[in-house]
C-alpha cells in the first residue's frame, strides 16, 4: 500500500515508522523543522500535490487547527484521514467527499494500538481497515464514541507511563537497583495484561489476593485514598467534554 502522510509531529511520525514496519510505502509532505525530522528518519519528503498523487490514501496528521487549510488544498480524488481530535468528519466532509477519522496512540509505531475509526458506510472501508490493521487493531464506532474514548485510547500511553513509572519508584524506595526495577515492573505489567486476556479484573484480582494478605491490604489502602477512582474520574470527565 501506498500512503500518503502529512504532518510529521509526535502522532504522525508513529505512524510513518509503524507503516514501513508493516511493508507500507510512505511518502511525508510537511513544514519545517519536522521535513527534517522525516528526512532523518529515512522518509522521503515532497510536496502536498505530488504526495496526495501517490497515495492510496492521504493521512493528515497535523494539530486541529491545521487540519482543514490542509484538507482545503486536496483535490478530493483519494480517501482521507484525519487524526486530529475535535475536528467532526461534518467539517472535513466540505473539502472532501471520503474523509474518516481515526483515533490511534503513538504505539502504532510498534504496531500494537487500539484504532478508532468513524464512521463505517464509505467507499473505502475495505481500504481504510486494511490500512489500519497494518498499526493495530480496528475497532469502528461513531464519532461520539471516538471522542469519548480519545482520552484512555490516544492519551493511554502516557497515563500507562505515569502507572509503570509509580511502579519503579516503589521498587527503587523499597531498595531495588532501579535497572532491575524497570525490567521487573514491565514484565508484571506484561504478565498481567496477558492475564487479562483470560480474565476479567475482578477475577485477576481474586486469584491474587487472599484473606489478610499483603495483597490485598494495600489494594484497600490504595481504594480508600481514591487513586484508581480518581483516574477514572478524570479520564471519564475528559472524555464527556469531548463529546459535548
Amino acid at each position: 500500500m501506498k500512503v500518503c502522510l502529512v504532518g510529521y509531529g509526535k502522532l504522525g511520525s508513529s505512524l510513518a515508522k509503524g507503516l514501513r514496519n508493516a511493508g507500507a510505502e510512505v511518502k511525508v509532505s510537511t513544514l519545517p523543522p519536522t521535513d527534517e525530522w522525516a528526512r532523518s528518519d529515512g522518509f522521503e519528503v515532497v510536496g502536498l500535490k505530488e504526495c496526495e498523487d501517490f497515495g492510496d490514501v492521504v493521512i493528515v496528521a497535523v494539530p486541529p487547527s491545521a487540519v482543514e487549510a490542509v484538507v482545503s488544498e486536496l483535490r478530493g480524488r483519494k480517501p482521507v484521514i484525519s487524526t486530529a481530535a475535535l475536528v467532526k468528519l461534518d467539517r472535513l466532509k466540505r473539502h472532501v467527499e471520503d474523509a474518516y477519522r481515526i483515533m490511534p496512540s503513538v504505539t502504532v509505531e510498534v504496531n500494537s494500538s487500539p484504532v478508532l475509526i468513524a464512521e463505517k458506510g464509505g467507499r473505502y472501508d475495505g481500504l481504510v481497515e486494511e490500512l489500519v490493521r497494518m498499526v493495530g487493531t480496528p475497532h469502528w464506532v461513531d464519532e461520539r464514541t471516538l471522542d469519548a474514548a480519545l482520552p484512555v485510547v490516544g492519551s493511554g500511553p502516557a497515563v500507562h507511563a505515569l502507572y509503570l513509572q509509580s511502579l519503579i519508584e516503589a521498587m527503587v524506595y523499597s531498595g531495588v537497583d532501579r535497572g532491575l526495577a524497570e525490567e521487573l515492573a514491565r514484565e508484571s505489567l506484561e504478565g498481567a495484561l496477558r492475564m487479562a486476556e483470560k480474565y476479567d479484573p475482578y477475577q485477576l484480582r481474586s486469584k491474587v489476593e487472599t484473606p489478610g494478605g499483603i495483597t490485598v491490604e494495600m489494594s484497600t489502602e490504595l481504594e480508600a485514598k481514591g487513586v484508581f477512582g480518581k483516574m477514572a474520574e478524570v479520564l471519564g470527565r475528559k472524555g464527556r467534554e469531548l463529546t459535548r
